[in-house]
């Protein structure tokens, strides 16, 4: 009886579970993001932002490993019957340069680099495949909000910033299984969430995002940089890196090098900081390298990037256990930090995955990930809550339970509503937010009051409402309502859109219009810019019809990466003419051109009122588009192959429509990331009429032109000297547009211009139809000047055998 006892209770006691918690100190100070794991596995925890760790353990016999980098390893025993407290204090690397052969005018890290170097290639192709399970916490913080941004707050939104909205202001934490195959198959399902006062929220944190492989030669940072930055195990790497070799470490019968890596030019995309290289198998242990502003880096002012790598199987293969970036950045005034940082564990290194498992998905997030509560949370998370997190939590989800009642929502919604000044000028927005309804009118700056001479002074008056469903549903009201005080013209446009399935954009539509039109429908020239050109330049470029329509749309997803839309419209289309002849400028020598586009000194080709029956079918193709899937949305990511556009319009002569007429076209597009040397873009769009028996100029193919010293249209599908309706075409058209942007390639090189974060761009442009047989358009440009601007020099040649030259200068305004 005595020893059946003695077994259950062994039995019962080796099955409870215990904590080992305690503090990881680097002499006096905390060491957050510790590394601790149990001595021959990837099970452990890290330490938190304080230095604080927790580890759930069944009771039992372990050896317990202390990690840090640029610390010396610590390995404790530990019998654990109960909970138990455990403080460790790491040391510094003990480091040993007395074995370290000193070659006249080289430094002893170059001969230990160019062996990593050469294995490089090696140990990144050395695991073919894996998964993995991974935990990720993010922090984001303000420190401080200058009170010219809480005024300029105040006054345009209403709402009111203090000391409250300092501190936390995003924190999340999520658990993922990661799965990864050779070349580059990689796909994460999410399992958990749990994101700060956003309870029906997903995190976003990504294991795929936060692996960085420095045996790559380039290592890219989204968001960052549009430049990737050069790995200090680069093939070409002595260009780019000077290395010092601090010591070397002895731990566990293996010595580590311990190498300061230094950027040979100080704006090179390189990075700052320690690398960890074993001896004889010149592998990386550990990484801990930083990114300034002199790399040119966007957002944030430093970036830290700490990797520790443990041994998976015995000392042949290691993987990284954990990912640590932190940053800090400051703008206008307002300065802040935070991190992300992510344990991972229970490696597979045969998991036999099917090419077929991973389908272009790259991240699930599950149904009711966003459903775990805090006692599920409590077990599982490896890393325990500091204090400043375990108060954002309780303070923010006890706010979200009021925050999300029908009185509060109602109280906000009052003030927001509240109408102001400045509304005039910009806008008014309008929420409901308990019935999930939205309201926007433009303001004057937006839209409102404009002038053309064709209704003289106009106002144009637009609105929206939408309406949201808790499925992600939508419904979305829109019009407009414009009257021209020349031409005694009203006009208006009211339509429908309903958003039926958000996992494949389905929406289908309904509209109908009376009001004046560009002949253009992509509409070159916006409202604003040409009022400014007509009363001040004598320029009035804009041409104007009025159409009065019934149209439908319907668009979806068909599957993964093929879209189809289709539009019927049955139109009637009335010429105008200039009514009005105001400006503020007279400029003698100019005179108002006509409202004909042909003939700007006549209204010869102006077309008889006439009506349209057309039908438009398109079909979008992205092979392999990778994508994300939340319970409720699909979110695309892009894909490595251009994406292929087919469009066939049909204008049918029945229902007394006098157009007749067949186009068909395609376009291929894409943008392609060259590394260091920049980004490539390009569209080749092309097309013909196949029929034309009854083609009016309102159905020739425009294209968009700019004659105006502003240019705001698309870069890759504008031209910058092409006159707006010159050479439309009737029969067939062909254009190429390319462009490069160098992304800081030349000018970053140059200590006072680098500060500006300018970056280069040149581009050309062809156009060749049966009205123009070839133009030509070369344009030289800074972009991102005051992060807003670009000014481009334009060469331009077809138009009379003759050059052409001008600037341009595009604004990311919307106006």
């Amino acid at each position: 009886m005595f020893f059946i006892l003695m077994f259950i209770f062994v039995g019962v006691a080796y099955g409870q579970t215990f904590t080992l918690s305690g503090k990881i100190l680097g002499g006096k100070d905390p060491l957050p993001f510790a590394t601790i794991y149990i001595k021959g596995t990837t099970q452990g925890a890290n330490s938190n932002d304080e230095g604080k760790y927790s580890l759930k353990l069944n009771a039992g016999q372990y050896t317990i490993v202390f990690q840090y980098v640029g610390y010396s390893k610590q390995e404790v025993y530990v019998d654990l019957t109960e909970n138990k407290t455990l403080n460790v204090s790491l040391k510094a690397d003990v480091i040993s340069l007395s074995e370290v052969i000193i070659k006249a005018g080289e430094d002893p890290s170059y001969p230990i680099m160019r062996k990593a170097i050469k294995k490089r290639k090696y140990y990144s192709n050395q695991v073919k495949e894996y998964s993995c399970q991974s935990y990720i916490k993010g922090l984001q913080r303000l420190n401080n909000i200058p009170d010219k941004i809480k005024k300029l707050v105040k006054m345009t939104s209403g709402d009111k910033l203090d000391s409250a909205d300092l501190g936390v202001i995003y924190l999340s934490e999520s658990e993922s299984n990661y799965y990864f195959k050779k070349p580059n198959l990689q796909k994460e399902i999410m399992y958990s969430s749990r994101v700060s006062g956003e309870t029906k929220s997903f995190s976003f944190n990504r294991l795929s995002q936060m692996k960085f492989n420095f045996y790559e030669n380039l290592v890219n940072i989204r968001g960052i940089s549009a430049r990737p930055f050069v790995s200090p195990l680069n093939g070409n790497a002595f260009l780019y890196y000077r290395y010092i070799l601090l010591g070397t470490i002895k731990e566990d019968g293996y010595i580590y090098n311990k190498i300061k890596v230094i950027p040979k030019r100080k704006n090179d995309p390189c990075f700052s900081g320690i690398i960890y290289i074993q001896e004889n198998a010149w592998r990386l242990t550990g990484v801990d390298l930083f990114i300034t502003k002199d790399q040119n880096i966007n957002f944030v002012d430093t970036l830290t990037i700490k990797q520790l790598h443990s041994p998976i199987i015995g000392d042949s293969i290691w993987m990284p256990v954990n990912h640590n970036f932190s940053f800090s950045f400051s703008f206008m005034g307002i300065t802040g930090n935070g991190y992300f940082n992510a344990i991972v564990k229970n490696f597979n290194l045969n998991p036999q995955l099917n090419d077929k498992f991973f389908n272009n998905e790259i991240l699930v997030i599950e149904d009711g990930a966003n459903k775990k509560d805090s006692l599920y949370w409590n077990a599982n998370r490896p890393v325990p809550l500091t204090r400043e997190e375990n108060v954002d939590y309780r303070k923010k989800d006890s706010t979200e339970k009021i925050t999300d009642t029908p009185r509060y929502k109602d109280s906000v919604d009052a003030v927001r509503n509240k109408f102001r000044f400045t509304n005039i000028l910009l806008g008014y927005n309008y929420s409901k937010s308990t019935r999930r309804i939205s309201y926007s009118v433009p303001g004057i700056v937006t839209n409102g009051v404009q002038y053309n001479t064709v209704e003289g002074l106009n106002l144009s008056y637009n609105f929206s409402l939408t309406k949201e469903r808790e499925d992600f549903k939508i419904h979305k009201y829109n019009g407009r309502i414009r009257y021209g005080f020349s031409n005694y013209l009203w006009g208006g446009e009211l339509g429908y859109n309903y958003f039926y399935n958000p996992k494949k954009f389905s929406r289908i539509g309904i509209k109908v219009k009376s009001i004046v039109e560009q002949y253009n429908p992509a509409e070159p020239i916006t409202p604003l810019v040409n009022s400014i050109y007509t009363l001040f330049l004598n320029d009035n470029f804009m041409k104007l019809f009025r159409e009065t329509a019934i149209e439908t749309n319907q668009f979806t997803e068909i599957t993964n990466g093929i879209f189809a839309s289709t539009v019927i419209k049955y139109a009637q289309r009335e010429s105008l003419k200039n009514m009005s002849d105001k400006l503020i400028i007279d400029d003698k020598n100019k005179l108002f051109t006509s409202n004909d586009p042909l003939h700007i000194y006549t209204n010869d080709s102006l077309f008889s009122t006439n009506n349209a029956l057309t039908a438009e079918l398109s079909m979008s193709f992205r092979f392999k588009q990778k994508y994300i899937s939340l319970p409720n949305e699909k979110i695309i990511t892009g894909s490595k192959y251009p994406r292929l556009s087919v469009t066939y319009k049909k204008a049918f002569p029945v229902l007394n429509a006098m157009a007749d007429y067949d186009l068909a076209s395609a376009t291929v597009y894409d943008e392609v990331n060259l590394g260091l040397i920049g980004k490539l873009g390009y569209r080749v769009k092309g097309g013909a009429f196949l029929n034309t028996k009854n083609l009016y100029f309102t159905d020739y193919k425009h294209f968009l032109g700019n004659q105006r010293l502003i240019n705001i249209n698309d870069y890759l599908s504008s031209y910058r000297l092409l006159p707006y309706y010159t050479y439309s075409a009737d029969k067939w058209f062909t254009e190429i547009h390319v462009e490069h942007h160098f992304n800081g390639l030349i000018l970053d090189k140059i200590p006072l211009i680098k500060k500006l974060k300018m970056q280069e761009v040149v581009g050309v442009h062809f156009l060749s139809n049966n009205n123009i047989k070839k133009y030509y358009e070369i344009n030289f440009g800074l972009e991102n000047i005051f992060k807003v601007v670009r000014l481009d020099y334009v060469l331009g040649y077809g138009i009379g055998n003759k050059i052409i030259s001008g600037f341009t200068i595009g604004f990311n305004l919307g106006l």
